[in-house]
């Protein structure tokens, strides 16, 4: 065998042991698959409920705020209910149930129904019987049943009904002026309200004019209102429970 063999058995040797050596790194190699570890995320429960109601009051307090501040705008934006002035001083003494001082003509205080309520209702439903004007006496009575008891109301309308003596005004074209000489509250019962006026009556009689002018003395019966100082009985907080009078010679 000559060197040229020689050489040449070498080489195939030499690529044969490279191919082993190869396959022998390949299989001896781990897979980068192999150096992959699965990681697992753990939480503690009590941490996980604590951030849940974090998040809960961070929205409730959130929403909070916005309410605030929306009633705080309506609240600044809005017209006042009620504003109470004193005309002789030009001062602004209540805004809205908020009081900002009295003057020497307006003090403010808690709700008291006072012997002035009683007398002021009092004094509204004589007027509306006794004064009458024949363009507005439909009202005017009217207005008197409004301040009465509901119960009161209807017998004293069936009354009215039953005698005529409305017809009878309107046919006799009644006119009459009511002045109250003197309107007190008992002193043995504070709800009984005692009135003295004259009413002078103009009226035809078979087409004659006359007057006839009296001197009245009536007692009314007052009741509280459930509904306290209210349109019906004209913010005074009383409604007539009764009434009678007698005309005095």
């Amino acid at each position: 065998m000559n060197r040229a063999e020689h050489e040449d058995l070498d080489q195939i040797d030499n690529d044969q042991t490279g191919r082993g050596v190869a396959l022998a790194s390949k299989s001896k190699l781990p897979s980068q698959k192999s150096f992959t570890k699965t990681f697992s995320l753990y939480r503690d429960p009590q941490d996980v409920r604590t951030v849940i109601q974090l998040a809960r009051s961070g929205i409730v307090l959130t929403l909070l705020l916005l309410a605030s501040v929306a009633a705080n705008f309506y609240q600044y934006y809005r017209r006042p209910d009620r504003i109470v002035v004193d005309k002789s001083t030009g001062r602004v003494v209540e805004i809205n149930d908020r009081d900002y001082g009295e003057t020497e003509a307006v003090q403010l205080g808690p709700e008291h129904l006072t012997d002035a309520d009683k007398k002021y209702i009092s004094s509204e439903f004589v007027r509306s019987l006794y004064q009458i004007d024949p363009a507005t006496r439909s009202k005017d009575i009217e207005r008197a049943l409004r301040m009465m008891l509901p119960d009161s109301a209807l017998k004293f309308a069936r009354y009215l009904k039953q005698e005529s003596i409305l017809e009878k005004q309107l046919q006799e074209s009644w006119q009459s002026a009511w002045t109250a000489q003197d309107i007190t509250v008992d002193s043995k019962d504070r709800y009984t309200v005692r009135v003295i006026g004259r009413q002078e009556i103009h009226r035809l009689d078979n087409g004659v004019a006359v007057d006839a002018p009296r001197q009245l003395s009536l007692s009314l019966k007052l009741i509280a209102d459930p509904k306290g100082r209210a349109d019906r009985n004209l913010r005074s907080g009383f409604l007539i429970g009764s009434f009678d009078y007698k005309e005095i010679q």
